[in-house]
């Protein structure tokens, strides 16, 4: 979880970039923040916090009482206490320069993690890679395991350094000071090496995608306890899959951070916000989906019946600069199904789905991240939901929270969010919650595993075809690959 700070290949032009985001911005960034004095974190949620059921077997005689979720989160998350605040660097002021240095700083040699590869063919032909860690290989699956689901950014994968901080920290041993988690991370279709067979890839609400995923995870780890992390991209999938799962969802509970939450909101501000945003973000953010379907325009090219022309794809890969309005209108949008742009925005926004969670929920977003406004809060949403707090921390751009390590090493940063994401997960475990519902499993003719009375939410493993496990932290880590 620490490193020391980068030293970038990418040249003159990466710190021309940060040094100029940073002096011209920095200045009008940290003028909109609260004051210095006020407090780092300030919790939303709503007066009718959930209280949480405790499993009868965890809980000794006279010895249970009654804990909502808003209280279990003010005592036991340390990390927004007062007293802890956010101990920044100097040479990352603002909401720009974190969110940079999460693309550019270079994360190679930190956090390593051992992951063992599965694919998963789904109803449509598409392929889902997930990654497991600590490989089944080195640690057999038993029963009543504790399972992360993780979601990662947008066209990243489980070799992101934000992934592998947590992830670092959360599946490490109960003995070695760690939670104990096994993680299976979901890499999206096309994403971090999984193959794509059909033209389709992912979308920032792709939560069918989802499904199957917890549906190996059930199958593979027999009577374990489910939990869920979310990040960017990742946490309105996840969010928006909790939502519509609702008392039938099998996640104990989840972390969401740097959530977009509304997309509708979130274009406006990336569209007619800061000269950042208008010329770098919206261009960096289509630029890396473009990047992505090019990488398997093949696929597309040769399917029987093309969802995208060759006209529009050549137009598309022929432009210089590719704004993510224009990708979503010109590629997203026919490609799933919905009208247009706006209509996509729309319907996959996760704050409209806010009140149907039914599970725990934590949410942390940064009041100085560029990508994501404070418009985009859904403080009205949370204030009617008794099952999600959220923590809008003064800073920490767009999934950076870089902050000075405890150990007083000279130069050596952590990610400051891990901490709140491992102690929100070890007071559930400490509360002992009550098991959730478990989809049973059928299997058809041909092998294929089916969610009962859910035909669409079906899957069979297939063999990778070679050597399944892999290190991941030697791989170059952007948060948006095409940077």
């Amino acid at each position: 979880m620490a490193f020391e700070p980068w030293t970038s290949s990418s040249g003159l032009l990466v710190l021309w970039v940060l040094s100029s985001i940073v002096f011209f911005y920095a200045p009008s960034v940290l003028w909109m923040q609260p004051r210095a004095s006020s407090p780092f974190v300030e919790l939303y949620y709503s007066t009718a916090s959930a209280v949480l059921s405790q499993d009868p077997a965890s809980v000794a005689d006279g010895d249970a009482s009654p804990v909502t979720l808003a209280q279990l989160v003010k005592r036991k998350v340390r990390a927004f206490s007062p007293e802890a605040g956010f101990n920044g660097v100097w040479w990352l002021p603002s909401g720009h320069a974190q969110t940079i240095y999460c693309s550019v700083g270079d994360f190679s040699k930190v956090d390593p993690i051992a992951y063992e590869r599965k694919l998963l063919q789904l109803i449509d032909g598409g392929i889902i890679a997930i990654d497991v860690t600590p490989p089944l290989a080195d640690q057999p699956a038993h029963s009543g395991e504790r399972v992360l689901l993780v979601a990662h950014g947008l066209t990243g994968g489980s070799h992101e350094s934000y992934v592998r901080a947590a992830l670092t920290r959360l599946t490490a041993s109960e003995k070695s000071g760690g939670l104990g988690f096994r993680a299976v991370v979901v890499n999206y279709r096309g994403c971090n090496g999984c193959p794509v067979r059909t033209p389709k890839l992912y979308h920032a609400g792709s939560s069918d995608d989802i499904r199957p995923v917890a549906l190996w995870v059930c199958r593979t780890f027999p009577d374990c306890s489910m939990y869920g992390i979310g990040f960017s991209l990742g946490a309105n999938i996840m969010t928006k899959y909790a939502g519509e799962e609702g008392e039938d969802c099998p996640l104990s509970g989840m972390v969401v951070l740097a959530n977009v939450w509304d997309f509708v909101k979130g274009s406006h501000h990336i569209e007619r916000g800061t000269l950042a945003n208008r010329l770098l973000y919206q261009n960096v953010l289509g630029g890396a989906l473009r990047a992505l379907l090019q990488l398997h325009q093949d696929v597309f090219l040769s399917a029987p019946s093309p969802p995208l022309s060759r006209e529009l794809l050549a137009r598309i890969f022929r432009k210089w600069i590719v704004s993510l309005r224009e990708y979503d209108e010109m590629v997203t949008a026919p490609l799933y199904g919905f009208k247009d742009a706006a209509d996509y925005y729309y319907s996959i926004s996760s704050s409209r789905f806010v009140e149907r969670i039914r599970i725990p929920c934590l949410a942390i977003n940064s009041l100085d991240d560029p990508i994501v406004g404070k418009s985009n809060l859904p403080l009205s949403q949370v204030s009617r939901s008794p099952w999600v707090v959220l923590a809008a921390t003064r800073s920490g751009g767009h999934m950076g929270w870089f902050a000075r390590s405890d150990t007083g090493e000279r130069g050596v940063l952590e990610r400051w969010y891990v901490r709140p994401l491992e102690q929100f997960f070890a007071a559930l475990l400490e509360h002992g919650l009550r098991k959730r519902p478990v989809p049973e499993i059928d299997i058809d003719g041909e092998g294929f595993l089916r969610q009962r009375g859910r035909p669409a939410v079906e899957f069979i493993e297939i063999v990778p075809g070679a050597a399944d496990t892999v290190v991941s932290g030697t791989k170059e880590s952007r948060l948006f690959s095409g940077w």
